[in-house]
């Protein structure tokens, strides 16, 4: 069995993971750790030209490149099968097209949930993926509801 779980590495991104993790050794899975960065886009404003602008960038890759590896890392330390990928392009449309060519079992992604005028005007991911997706996902609520 694979399980794809898509991070963002925001501040509960932990708690993904972690369900991630326990849902890998639980059924014996492989675990694709997979982040999703946006197109790099030609046009930075008020940046301090070209040369800084792709040092910039190529910092901030290299940041969450590490973090990509040094979270599947962690789930091997721990016994399980695990793989970090970084991929490059829109995020539900790159998350289902790699779960397609991995062939996954499960795609594991978290919901932030800020809300129906937050999704309506932005859209969500993890609603995307669960609207398209062809295997079952397993949505994390990442915020507590309020009480």
């Amino acid at each position: 069995m694979d399980l794809m779980v898509a991070t963002d590495f925001s501040a509960h991104g932990t708690k993904v993971l972690g369900v991630a993790r326990r849902m890998g050794e639980a059924l014996g899975a492989k675990v694709w750790v997979t982040h999703v960065v946006a197109p790099q886009s030609e046009f930075r404003a008020y940046g301090g030209g070209p040369r800084t602008d792709r040092n910039v960038a190529a910092l901030e890759l290299r940041q969450e490149h590490r973090l990509v590896q040094a979270a599947a890392a962690a789930m091997r330390e721990d016994g399980l099968e695990a793989v970090g990928l970084m991929i490059e392009g829109p995020p539900v449309r790159t998350i289902l097209d790699e779960a397609g060519r991995l062939e996954v079992d499960l795609i594991i992604i978290g919901s932030h949930g800020y809300g129906a005028v937050f999704s309506a005007l932005l859209g969500s991911v993890s609603a995307g993926v669960v609207r398209k997706a062809a295997c079952p996902v397993l949505v994390v609520p990442v915020q507590k509801a309020a009480a």
